[in-house]
């Protein structure tokens, strides 16, 4: 038995849309990106629904089977929006209408503004291009972030996001051990970030990034 992953409902662009030059057969597998996760692209097989040829410039019902399911488990949901590539030129457009992995199905009680880094305050990202941008390496970092908080509801707070990327930026502690400690008790990152060695409290992540900065006037350590 084939994977399905999801059913979708896909709009083909015509050629002066800068769509394909000719129609796609049953088994094309484009690209696609998901909306609010372009840090991961992933390619997927359509089978079409009751027919083999998607005309230019029309809509079509096709099954898709997605490349790294393990990423996107818990991510997706009905409606969710993405587009489907060649390269870099946009073919088409498409939207989840029935979930059938189920590991994919997003938990409808989490609320995507928690477990998606893309929809936390922009600052943040920014801050990860800032410091990786051009090495290839932001894309990576903020997919390990992702999986991060969609591990533990403990970790989706921007603060102790923000506090686990400036952690990033000190060469002594490597990228694993920041994320075992986070894993492990949430409030060492915050120690680590927000405090200096004698207990004052230096900085404060709940602020985006350039205002954090605060006088070391606190004394005492991070609150539950």
């Amino acid at each position: 038995m084939k994977q399905i992953d999801f059913i979708a409902e896909l709009d083909f662009l015509t050629t002066d849309q800068s769509g394909r030059k000719s129609p796609a057969h049953s088994g094309y597998r484009p690209h696609i990106e998901f909306k609010n996760y372009p840090e991961y692209l992933t390619s997927g097989q359509q089978t079409y629904i009751g027919q083999e040829i998607a005309e230019l410039g029309t809509k079509v019902k096709a099954e898709i089977a997605i490349l790294g399911t393990e990423y996107f488990a818990k991510r997706l949901y009905e409606n969710m929006e993405f587009k489907f590539c060649e390269g870099s030129r946009t073919i088409g457009y498409g939207k989840i209408i029935k979930i059938i992995n189920a590991d994919l199905k997003c938990d409808p009680k989490i609320k995507q503004e928690l477990i998606n880094l893309n929809l936390y305050p922009k600052d943040i990202i920014e801050k990860i291009k800032l410091i990786y941008g051009g090495l290839r390496a932001d894309s990576k970092i903020i997919s390990e972030l992702q999986n991060l908080i969609i591990s533990q509801n403990s970790l989706r707070s921007p603060r102790i996001i923000r506090s686990i990327i400036y952690l990033f930026t000190i060469r002594k502690i490597n990228r694993e051990k920041i994320f075992e400690m986070a894993k492990t008790d949430w409030r060492d990152i915050l120690m680590n970030a927000e405090y200096d060695k004698n207990g004052n409290r230096i900085r404060d992540f709940n602020n985006e990034f350039g205002n954090e900065k605060i006088k070391p006037a606190a004394n005492s350590g991070p609150k539950a």
